[in-house]
């Protein structure tokens, strides 16, 4: 799913938070606004993020109806056919104005999710790459309690042999620095084919609105100790039109956003580590810089200056990540409580 920067209006600020009341839904057969009713309960629900996705929503939506009770599309501010293709699939349609984000539209189904209550939320890339009736494997899982949230990797038991080499390298890179992965063995922290439980659905939250969402999953599961599993799924790269990400400005996205959260939800490893590591290059580089000038009685100013440099910018970084830590865990138990 692409997206374009997000235009504001005159009555509402970039930072708004749209409820499932504001966007405006549609059943299946296309009549209009409808009430969503909050006090259902239903057994899965499949949702789909779509953003100028006509060429591939309707089959994703007629093939996912056969193991869902529910398709919902968010359809995030197209501007071609998808939100009408998809209410006339059957799907429930919740409509963004305006373009808002990968991340957005997924929260929007994460909110309508909650209010519906299922037994297993499933998560579904609109464009065509994944394979719906890949759902019963993926959603097994949640629905046996074994884990709250349930990933579709395309690299388990030696699949994969579809995803470009160049895409691979880059999802590894990515796989290894989201947050939450350590420790976890995760092969696809990127996969947009994923199912969650009721558990994971009330404690996840999520804050982005760009396509660093899927890490920003990993992370936020893993900090509330959610149990994550992987589950091996297809792929289809060839002829998938709907896919508008170019992979190298994606992966600097994603990168740049997983940076973000580390610096935000893990000061220690953002600035401390570091911090401490500059201390000691600085310490061993002012020692080289003592001992030349004990045993050759010449001084090199510039090895001082530097080692003071490096001594104190790694101090100042420690003691800054030690604060924000201190910081964040007391904003953490105010949230909690």
């Amino acid at each position: 799913m692409g997206e374009v920067p997000p235009s504001t209006s005159p009555s509402e600020s970039p930072d708004a938070e749209p409820s499932i009341g504001e966007a405006l839904t549609r059943n299946g057969r296309g009549n209009g606004a409808v009430e969503v009713d909050s006090t259902a309960e239903t057994g899965v629900i499949v949702g789909l993020p779509a953003y100028n996705e006509e060429v591939a929503i309707g089959s994703m939506i007629l093939t996912a109806r056969e193991y869902a009770d529910e398709v919902v599309v968010v359809d995030d501010g197209s501007i071609d056919r998808t939100g009408e293709i998809a209410a006339a699939g059957g799907a429930t349609v919740l409509e963004h104005e305006e373009n808002r984000g990968k991340g957005r539209a997924i929260r929007t189904l994460f909110e309508y999710a909650n209010d519906r209550d299922p037994a297993a939320f499933v998560l579904l890339d609109a464009d065509g790459q994944h394979v719906p009736t890949d759902i019963p494997d993926v959603t097994a899982p949640v629905l046996d309690g074994e884990a709250d949230v349930s990933i579709g990797s395309r690299y388990l038991d030696g699949r994969g042999t579809e995803t470009p080499r160049y895409r691979r390298v880059g999802q590894r890179v990515l796989d290894l620095i989201t947050p939450g992965s350590a420790g976890r063995d995760l092969t696809d922290t990127q996969s947009g084919f994923r199912a969650f439980s009721p558990r994971a659905l009330e404690e996840l939250r999520l804050t982005t609105d760009g396509i660093g969402v899927e890490s920003e999953v990993v992370s936020d599961a893993a900090s509330k100790d959610l149990d994550l599993v992987e589950v091996p799924i297809g792929v289809r790269y060839e002829g998938i039109d709907g896919q508008t990400y170019n992979p190298l400005s994606h992966g600097l996205a994603v990168v740049m956003f997983v940076l973000d959260l580390i610096r935000d939800r893990h000061p220690l490893v953002f600035f401390t580590l570091p911090g401490l590591a500059l201390v000691f290059v600085g310490t061993l580089y002012g020692l080289d810089g003592i001992l030349v000038y004990r045993n050759s009685g010449v001084l090199y100013p510039a090895k001082l200056f530097v080692s003071g440099f490096l001594t104190i910018v790694g101090t100042l970084a420690a003691f800054m990540g030690l604060m924000l830590n201190s910081l964040a865990d007391k904003f953490d138990r105010i949230i909690d409580r």
